[in-house]
């Protein structure tokens, strides 16, 4: 029987993204000489990553394996004990852990859950050729080219997004984006912490905004797993270079987004974008929208004439308050049918007991029917925007 090592979903899902070559020009795990090269320098074939590739899985049962192992040995890997492929040993080496994690937080130790990074991981390292039996990303990339070549697009904009939720900014990036490419990837981001909105109810959002309200033919989803490897300013440029690989042209993002890490130097304004080297992807950061209760509308903070009172920041932490709390938020910040969509799956069967209720309140056709959760919330709504005729 084969020795086997234990990796949870993050760890695969990174694993995959290597193997399909999206991390490219790492594509496999990294020895002890590269892991030294890129924690010096960040650099890796003339091109920039941020921090090295390495599987140091914790655990003590882990550890005792791989101090056990030699070189060319074929071992498992499993995660939630099924065998998700196969490593064949290369070499086993030490690490420093507090340099590991300095390297795939950038230094940011405020933008990730240290504890939680801290517990997964272990002090000796496994490089070596691994084959995995299932690998998703594979299965996006040739959805993805094969629209590119269906269309001829010569363009493909990527856009990185939690959707938590999906609000009416949102909605104007996408909408703007689109005008000005042949395709528009929709890079969803998966959590594996717990989350209030969960990843399946953003998707369907999603979906439906670009089903009912762009070109969908020139509009791909793509599920990117928020691993450990995206930790702090690390995310930017490995946003770059998913997004390159994956046959983006340029990627879109806003200029307050954390992962910019913008500092001064020379009197002047320097992102993280400007360190990277090697990768072939154009950038484009748009400003900051608002509505402005003066000019009735979303507008860009850098265009608007009105001062700052006059502004509502899209802020999606408060726009969740709304969910949690079960209420509508107001249509100028949520599209109602999404906010119909979510408080449907936040608060399963509400209305169950409140057919009277609806019908007492709901204009209807005649017929007596059940009615959907989520129309409830959208007459709802009709009903708020309803003015008295006296």
């Amino acid at each position: 029987m084969r020795k086997q090592i234990y990796i949870d979903k993050e760890a695969l899902a990174v694993l995959s993204l290597a193997k399909a070559e999206l991390l490219s020009p790492v594509t496999r795990l990294m020895n002890k000489e590269e892991m030294e090269q890129v924690n010096r320098d960040s650099m890796y074939e003339g091109k920039s990553f941020p921090c090295p590739l390495l599987l140091n899985p914790s655990g003590k049962r882990n550890k005792e394996v791989l101090k056990s192992l030699k070189k060319h040995e074929l071992i498992d890997l499993v995660t939630e004990g099924e065998v998700v492929g196969e490593l064949k040993v290369d070499s086993t080496f030490n690490i420093d852990l507090d340099v590991r994690i300095r390297k795939l937080t950038g230094g940011d130790f405020s933008a990730h859950d240290l504890p939680s990074l801290t517990a997964r991981m272990g002090d000796i390292a496994i490089s070596g050729e691994y084959k995995l039996k299932e690998n998703p990303q594979l299965d996006y990339f040739k959805k993805l080219h094969s629209t590119i070549t269906s269309l001829n697009a010569k363009n493909i904009t990527g856009f990185f997004i939690r959707a938590e939720p999906l609000h009416r900014v949102h909605e104007k990036i996408l909408r703007e984006a689109l005008m000005n490419t042949d395709i528009l990837v929709i890079f969803l981001l998966k959590p594996y912490k717990k989350s209030f909105i969960d990843y399946d109810l953003r998707l369907r959002c999603v979906e439906f905004f670009i089903d009912g309200y762009l070109q969908k033919e020139r509009v791909v989803v793509i599920p990117i797993d928020d691993t450990y490897l995206y930790a702090g300013q690390n995310k930017m440029a490995l946003n770059a270079i998913v997004a390159k690989n994956y046959g983006c042209t340029k990627i879109i993002t806003g200029e307050h987004n954390p992962g910019l890490g913008v500092y001064y130097k020379d009197r002047q304004i320097h992102s993280i974008l400007d360190e990277l080297k090697g990768i072939d992807i154009d950038f484009e950061i748009i400003s900051e929208f608002v509505y402005c209760d003066t000019c009735r509308t979303i507008v860009s903070t850098k265009v608007c004439p009105h001062g700052h009172h006059h502004h509502i920041s899209y802020n999606s932490e408060s726009f969740i308050e709304f969910f949690k709390l079960g209420l509508l938020p107001p249509a100028m910040f949520v599209r109602q049918q999404i906010s119909a969509i979510m408080l449907s799956h936040i608060f399963p069967n509400r209305f169950k007991k409140l057919n009277r209720f609806y019908y007492d309140m709901m204009t209807s056709k005649g017929i007596v029917q059940e009615a959907p959760e989520e129309e409830f919330y959208l007459k709802l709504m009709q009903l708020y925007q309803t003015t008295s005729l006296t």
